[in-house]
């Protein structure tokens, strides 16, 4: 009998979960956009973006807890890139991916 069927079903979920927004940041990523005048071209552009905002915020609240823990000499905090990925090539940033 195949295993590969049931650990489809359980994986297939969490992917999916991890393609939506998370709704308990709904009013931190509607005031973020309001300080930050953020406007998108259409709902999947804006769900895009507000994915890549999410993974940012966890990153930098991720990064501060470790500051609090004596890993890090400096703190991080969000602003107005915060819906975008730098890309990095030979030192120099090139927009968003």
């Amino acid at each position: 009998r195949p295993w590969w069927p049931a650990l489809l079903a359980l994986l297939v979920p969490a992917a999916v979960a991890q393609l939506r927004p998370e709704r308990e940041l709904d009013a931190q990523w509607e005031l973020w956009k309001k300080t930050h005048r953020k406007q998108y071209n259409g709902e999947a552009d804006e769900v895009s973006r507000r994915l890549i905002w999410e993974k940012n915020l966890k990153y930098i609240n991720t990064h501060n807890l470790e500051h609090a823990l004596g890993v890090h000499t400096f703190e991080l905090a969000m602003n107005h890139l915060g819906d975008m990925v730098s890309v990095t090539r030979g030192g120099q940033q090139w927009g968003r991916m």
